[in-house]
């Protein structure tokens, strides 16, 4: 399950997946926590939950004309190669779709690029460090 980050022990969850995956394992330093961009109007951290235990992160931006940014998508060492980076994707798309997000865009990691093409994202712009990424969302009709 896919919920946005609300309480103390989620933030701290929230960062230390994030904390762990996109910084440590890449021999990066300087994460920081208290970065104003989590939040920000509009920007939900959010969490995937597997028995209420956290194993994956992202955070999803509202831009302007039914466009947002999925950032920071991280699932823990541990809980990779299992499936869960499909759940936290559906789960990111499910909350989108309810925030009236028609089209989603991603600045992927190179080595990332080919797990959101098999989700379905078109590669828009392939140069640069981070390929840029976008995936129309299905909208239901309205019965």
């Amino acid at each position: 399950m896919v919920v946005p980050v609300m309480t103390e022990q989620q933030w701290n969850a929230y960062h230390d997946i994030r904390r762990a995956v996109l910084f440590e394992a890449r021999g990066l330093i300087g994460y920081d926590a208290n970065h104003p961009d989590d939040r920000r109007d509009g920007h939900f951290p959010l969490l995937l939950l597997l028995e209420n235990t956290p194993v994956g992160a992202a955070r999803l931006d509202l831009m302007s004309d039914q466009t947002a940014c999925v950032r920071t998508v991280a699932i823990k060492a541990e809980c990779q190669g299992k499936g869960h980076g499909r759940m936290l994707m559906a789960g990111l798309e499910k909350f989108a779709s309810q925030h009236e997000v028609k089209r989603l865009l991603v600045n992927a990691a190179r080595d990332a690029v080919g797990f959101y093409e098999a989700l379905g994202w078109t590669v828009i712009e392939a140069g640069g460090e981070n390929p840029v990424l976008t995936k129309e969302l299905r909208t239901r009709p309205q019965w």
